[in-house]
């Protein structure tokens, strides 16, 4: 008798979580190279026997979107846009992790590094340091860096496989056990810029609001059959005195 509601629930927090992850979305709106995310669902068939089976609503993962967003021009030497496949590898003290984040700049020690400070990798896997007094660095589209008249180093822009098993980690690094490949020729780095966010805010808050009414109706499902369940209860009540 209670399979309506145990159904409905189901959706509920399916619903939730999907909510979340909309919520999420329009967060990071304003965050360079965030990727969109998506719940998938599917559905699981729950019962005591192959006769009796009730369907119930699974969330069973995130689905992101890997559209490269808008190319926004910025101007400052250690940005830089990825168009393209292809993410920039970076020293972490967990181990070696990815972003498409080109917001850069130089610490200390003259170190190319993210915004929260881990160095940049060059395609020799080492730190890439920029001389002083040569001038300012200019970047060609395969990440070759150039001070001066001096070839510095070539930034290492890698690709993956399956993009989706990347799983994300903090300031926008994404860490993976796949290996790297070279990123494809068409992917270039263009100096200058840094890649928006890929959210379309006025599609999320048209999806917010779908699923709100969606959780509305199916509260309101749950609700008519908890009164459904009542009144029988009820009657089966006064018949048995």
């Amino acid at each position: 008798m209670e399979n309506t509601t145990y159904i409905g629930l189901s959706r509920l927090s399916a619903m939730r979580r999907e909510m979340d992850v909309i919520a999420n979305n329009m967060a990071n709106m304003n965050s360079n190279a965030y990727k969109g995310e998506r719940v998938m669902f599917e559905e699981f068939l729950k019962g005591p026997n192959q006769q009796q089976k009730s369907s119930f609503v699974q969330d069973w993962g995130v689905l992101r979107d890997f559209r490269t967003g808008k190319l926004e021009q910025t101007g400052n030497t250690f940005d830089f846009a990825i168009n393209g496949s292809g993410y920039l590898t970076v020293d972490t003290p967990q181990g070696r992790r990815y972003t498409r984040d080109g917001h850069l700049r130089m610490d200390g020690d003259r170190r190319l590094v993210t915004s929260g400070g881990h160095p940049v990798l060059d395609t020799r896997g080492r730190d890439i340091v920029i001389p002083e007094g040569l001038g300012t660095p200019a970047v060609s589209v395969d990440g070759t860096i150039n001070v001066g008249q001096e070839q510095v180093a070539k930034i290492d822009l890698v690709h993956f496989e399956n993009e989706q098993e990347l799983r994300k980690t903090a300031n926008g690094l994404f860490a993976t056990a796949q290996d790297t490949v070279p990123a494809p020729p068409t992917t270039t780095l263009i100096q200058g810029m840094v890649e928006a966010s890929n959210i379309e805010p006025i599609l999320e808050m048209t999806n917010m609001i779908e699923l709100m009414r969606q959780y509305q109706s199916t509260q309101g499902l749950i609700d008519s059959e908890n009164d459904r369940l009542k009144m029988a209860i009820q009657r089966l009540g006064r018949a048995s005195n």
